[in-house]
């Protein structure tokens, strides 16, 4: 289901946040990222989701990359950020949706 290969990311400022990261889930695989403040952690789902543009390497879901395909990318992909206070005006059922 997701496959990356490869990937590094760089921020303006010089600061590598995720570099050399491969890894591949696969469907039903359950999946976590654990590390320390600047790790990489919320760079890689960023550039999974298709927020962040990366320099180098490759993300597929459902072999489709993530770069060439986004739009069907996104169409099986859900992100919920890590400060969801931009959605207290939703119900719990309209939060899932």
């Amino acid at each position: 289901m997701l496959k990356i290969e490869h990937l590094i990311k760089t921020y303006p400022n010089g600061k590598k946040a995720v570099d050399d990261l491969s890894l591949s889930i696969q469907e039903g695989d359950i999946y976590g990222f654990i590390g320390a403040n600047g790790a990489g952690k919320t760079s890689t789902i960023k550039a999974v989701v298709g927020i962040h543009e990366f320099d180098q390497g490759e993300i597929y879901i459902n072999g489709k990359s993530i770069r060439t395909d986004p739009l069907q990318c996104k169409k099986v992909l859900a992100y919920i950020p890590d400060n969801p206070d931009l959605y207290e005006h939703l119900t719990g059922y309209q939060y899932i949706n």
